[in-house]
């Protein structure tokens, strides 16, 4: 994990609060708003801003481990039919 930036809201702190709490097994949006969170997205977004590393994974969410390997980049598809020629 890089140097993080505080948190400044208060559904901020809680949503890294309760990553942090979770661990490896993660929260869902359904978790989140369980526990308090208006807008959990919103929130997870800021703890992102903030510098910690999110991992998005079957629907819950989890702090990336700090020694896990980078995330493999999308592929784009290509923007074209290739048909075999004859």
């Amino acid at each position: 994990m890089t140097t993080a930036r505080p948190l400044t809201t208060p559904d901020g702190r809680l949503a890294l609060r309760l990553l942090e709490e979770a661990g490896d097994d993660g929260l869902t949006v359904a978790d989140m708003r369980r526990e308090g969170l208006q807008m959990p997205a919103q929130a997870l977004y800021e703890v992102e801003l903030a510098g910690h590393s999110l991992e998005r994974r079957a629907g819950r969410t989890r702090l990336r481990p700090a020694d896990a390997p980078p995330p493999k980049p999308f592929e784009m598809p290509p923007k074209v039919r290739l048909v075999p020629r004859d």
